[in-house]
């Protein structure tokens, strides 16, 4: 503990206020536990003055020991502590504490186990338990209504033969330099649990770092030598706790070297079976993307290390978005968990930027908190339960809504075998690779990840083009948008034309045990069935070539300059804003000429599908892109929906809208505008503009389960545009059985007449109406050609 210099008080005036007030003394903050061993605990609690800190003991509700502690000043208040010695491991023990006139009630502790023993425990974790104005007594309704009612309904008896201790990561207080909230806020609202068990915070950023953390808690001294309190680490039975501070200026390289040392010297540690570290910040967040810190990323890499090095599992527990949130490492037996919030407003989806990341596999916006057991012996495992409290419409009575079981000792999970596409050439826009189902030597073991890849190269998959990791469930803004999938298909897009691949897949289990990867197997793509990217220069690749500045600074950057961002494709993004130089409010365009389509849009029904990926810096400046049409004399006829974000990772944005008619051309407008700072870090990549279908139809062009020829010629068509006939001239005339495919534009199948005749198809006009079509001839399971068709009016 690093007492704060005592407020000078003049030794009359504290006579004269002792005189005055008839020699009462109360106890303001009841006693709470710190620092606990086997052998000892060291016990604190405020009052309003007086210097004495007794505190009676002993293993029955008689007590019959005296220890004797110190006190000093903290604000208006004097804090006591009393350290209980030579303690017997695993006993209760019962105490009150005495400060002059002022007696606490009797409380009790239990001391934890010995690493020897491999007792099982369990610990509660929650967080951001700072003050919300509109529920002000939330905190103590997650204690009382939550806690103390869910561990006495589930496990019945004592709550200190239930719960060994308690994890905060952070925001324990709205300002941690406001004296009155430490008391009001954090200390009364959760008495009846503190006084029973101990309890280890970390620092969040509404401590502010202030003196009054370090006065009131008691924590281990173990960190670095000047950091002590605001690192450290901790033993309870078959398990290392490591307390962090994610924030500045302390967030930075001689903290994460403690940290590795520490963990270095926990891989010989035998007695150590899980690491869980708690810090206030989280590397990714769901729910808040302001809120991410790069800190923890580092954090993160450390204890996936060590968890690779050791075997042994790992969590870390974290806040400051206010919601709960549980993911994992792709690599490693890692747990990501956010245990927020136990009172701070809910971050609810949609009030702030949101990201749907890979590693979280359920984010809610709601109270809660979350409940851990630990098991020791042969098999040593954990449980990690969320509890929610609902949110502030509705109060749900400590319902389990989440629950994962991780083992130290490994599952086998079997290697899964390939299936299709196997030695096949595929159109790119249709390939699905398909592997068997899941198995385990563990026959109660379920399938909960699969994770695919493709190279180039058979045999180095270290930078594969194509990556897919999924998980059989991602509860994400109130769906689960995994429903359904059985993890055994995946569709790969964004596979070039004419090039050979290989592919591989891996399985997990709920456990977090993965496979070996299966066996590659090869395929090649023949040409792309898709229309093309209409846009020049879509990536800043080229500068700002092919874009017209309207307003304001437009820049083409690479990764880093001028402080920027990483491009989300490529060497280069564009800053529509600027950094190197800016401007408030900035515009680019291209113009993009659709007068040879003039017959499809004619129709009405004719599509153009846009997008890009957009970001900003931290959540602020507003990056924003849309369409507008335009006839020929140049006269604007509509445009279609704008699309932005305030998102501060890249964010694929996309829209669909039919082209109206008459439209000979069509602008592609991006517009930044700043709302913080003095850059405007409004950011674009990767831009497109397609016109028909964004999808082809596979099921019309090939299956994955039929080869198709390394070249599909185009074949012509005359007259084109049709009006009532035309017909598809073949390359050959020997054909036994083909057959022609139409689609429309949105990738749907028809019907036509048509009849061959020698080395042509003559198709009919029937009942098709005006539009743009495409067209697939196969003879049997050969392809024979493809071509587009424009019926007119």
């Amino acid at each position: 503990m690093n007492p704060i210099n005592n407020i000078v008080v003049g030794a009359f005036l504290l006579f004269f206020f002792t005189i005055s007030t008839g020699n009462a003394q109360d106890i303001t903050i009841q006693p709470y536990l710190q620092d606990v061993t086997p052998n000892s605990v060291n016990l604190l609690w405020e009052t309003n003055q007086t210097n004495e800190s007794v505190v009676e003991w002993g293993t029955s509700i008689e007590l019959g020991n005296v220890s004797y502690g110190t006190s000093f000043s903290s604000n208006t208040s004097r804090l006591h502590q009393v350290q209980l010695e030579n303690l017997a491991h695993y006993t209760r023990y019962y105490y009150r504490v005495k400060t002059g006139n002022a007696i606490s009630d009797i409380f009790e502790f239990k001391t934890p186990p010995l690493a020897a023993d491999e007792k099982p425990f369990r610990i509660v974790a929650m967080s951001d338990m700072q003050k919300d104005g509109d529920h002000p007594n939330k905190f103590k309704e997650i204690v009382e209504e939550g806690v103390l009612k869910y561990f006495k309904t589930k496990y019945g008896g004592k709550i200190t033969d239930n719960l060994a201790l308690i994890m905060l990561p952070g925001d324990l207080v709205s300002n941690g330099e406001t004296f009155s909230q430490w008391k009001n806020d954090f200390f009364n609202p959760a008495e009846k649990l503190y006084s029973q068990v101990p309890v280890y915070p970390v620092l969040g950023n509404h401590e502010n770092n202030s003196a009054y953390y370090f006065n009131y808690f008691k924590l281990p001294e173990n960190g670095t030598e000047s950091y002590k309190e605001h690192w450290w680490f901790k033993d309870y039975g078959n398990l290392r706790i490591i307390g962090l501070n994610s924030n500045g200026p302390y967030n930075g390289n001689v903290q994460l070297a403690w940290l590795q040392q520490t963990l270095n010297n926990t891989l010989t540690a035998d007695s150590i079976d899980f690491v869980f570290a708690q810090m206030h910040h989280p590397y990714k967040s769901e729910l808040w993307t302001p809120g991410e810190s790069d800190f923890t990323g580092k954090v993160i890499e450390k204890l996936d290390d060590f968890a690779a090095q050791s075997g042994k599992p790992v969590v870390h527990l974290f806040g400051h978005t206010h919601g709960y949130s549980r993911g994992q490492s792709r690599d490693q037996k890692h747990l990501w968990v956010n245990v927020a919030t136990a009172s701070g407003a809910i971050d609810n989806w949609g009030e702030f930027p949101n990201r749907d990341y890979d590693e979280f596999s359920v984010s809610q916006d709601e109270y809660g908190f979350v409940v851990i057991d630990v098991t020791d012996g042969n098999d040593p495992k954990l449980v990690l339960r969320r509890i929610s409290r609902g949110d502030q419409d509705q109060v749900i009575e400590n319902q389990q809504t989440d629950v994962v079981t991780i083992r130290k000792n490994a599952s086998l999970v079997n290697r899964p075998e390939g299936i299709s596409p196997a030695n096949q050439k595929l159109i790119p826009e249709c390939v699905v690779l398909k592997a068997d189902n899941f198995s385990s030597a563990n026959t109660n073991s379920e399938h909960a990840q699969s994770h695919w890849q493709v190279s180039t190269s058979a045999t180095d998959f270290s930078n594969p083009v194509g990556d897919s990791w999924k998980t059989f469930e991602n509860w994400y803004n109130e769906v689960n948008t995994q429903e359904g999938d059985d993890l055994t298909d995946e569709p790969m897009a964004g596979l070039s034309e004419n090039t050979n691949y290989w592919w591989r897949v891996r399985y997990r289990d709920k456990e977090l045990n993965w496979s070996e990867w299966s066996e590659p197997l090869a395929f090649s793509t023949g040409e792309s069935q898709s229309l093309p990217n209409l846009l020049k220069n879509p990536g800043a690749e080229n500068g700002l070539d092919n874009w017209q500045t309207i307003q304001g600074v437009v820049e083409a950057l690479a990764e880093g300059e001028c402080d920027g961002t990483s491009p989300y494709n490529g060497q280069k993004y564009f800053i529509v804003g600027g950094l190197c130089n800016s401007s408030a409010v900035a515009k680019a365009s291209q113009y993009v000429d659709v007068s040879s389509y003039s017959d499809s849009i004619a129709t009405g029904n004719f599509k153009v599908n846009y997008g890009g990926y957009l970001s900003n810096y931290n959540g602020s400046d507003r990056p924003e892109l849309k369409i507008l049409f335009y006839d020929s004399n140049n006269q604007k006829i509509s445009e279609g929906n704008t699309l932005t974000t305030l998102n501060s990772n890249w964010t694929l944005l996309s829209a669909t809208t039919h082209i109206p008619q008459h439209t000979k051309t069509i602008k592609f407008e991006l517009k930044g505008t700043r709302n913080a700072g003095n850059d405007n870090d409004s950011y674009f990549d990767d831009l497109f503009l397609t016109l028909g279908s964004a999808k082809v139809d596979c099921s019309v062009v090939t299956s994955v389960n039929n080869t198709i020829r390394p070249y599909i010629p185009e074949l012509k068509v005359v007259p084109n545009p049709m009006v009532c006939q035309s017909y598809i001239q073949l390359p050959d005339s020997d054909y036994s059985g083909l057959k022609l495919s139409l689609v429309d534009v949105n990738g749907c199948k028809l019907s036509c007449r048509y009849r061959v005749e020698a080395n042509r198809i003559i198709i009919e006009r029937d009942s098709l109406v005006p539009g743009f079509y495409m067209f697939m001839v196969r003879d049997k399971q050969t392809i024979v050609g493809k071509g587009k068709i424009i019926i007119s009016d």
